[in-house]
């Protein structure tokens, strides 16, 4: 019974130290994959917020030029 309780332990002890050198490495590999999926993302969001802006800037921008050429019109013909 010894003999079986002290292989086990044994295989234990191994199986343990494998997951450890293993496992670290896999670890720190999917968590720089991970960092590097998130700034994909956030750049994504970032591209996404710009494209809006430049959208709504677009839309404004011939209103507020009308706008302006109505302005410097009205002096000028007075």
């Amino acid at each position: 019974m010894k003999k079986i309780f002290t292989v086990f332990i044994a295989m234990l002890f191994i199986a343990s130290l494998s997951f450890a050198v293993v496992g670290c490495g896999k670890i720190e590999e999917d968590s720089a994959n991970l960092q590097k999926a998130v700034k994909e993302l956030k750049a994504k969001e970032d591209a996404k917020k710009a494209a809006t802006e430049v959208k709504d800037a677009a839309k404004d921008a011939p209103k507020a030029a009308v706008a302006e050429v109505k302005n410097t019109a009205k002096p000028a013909a007075k």
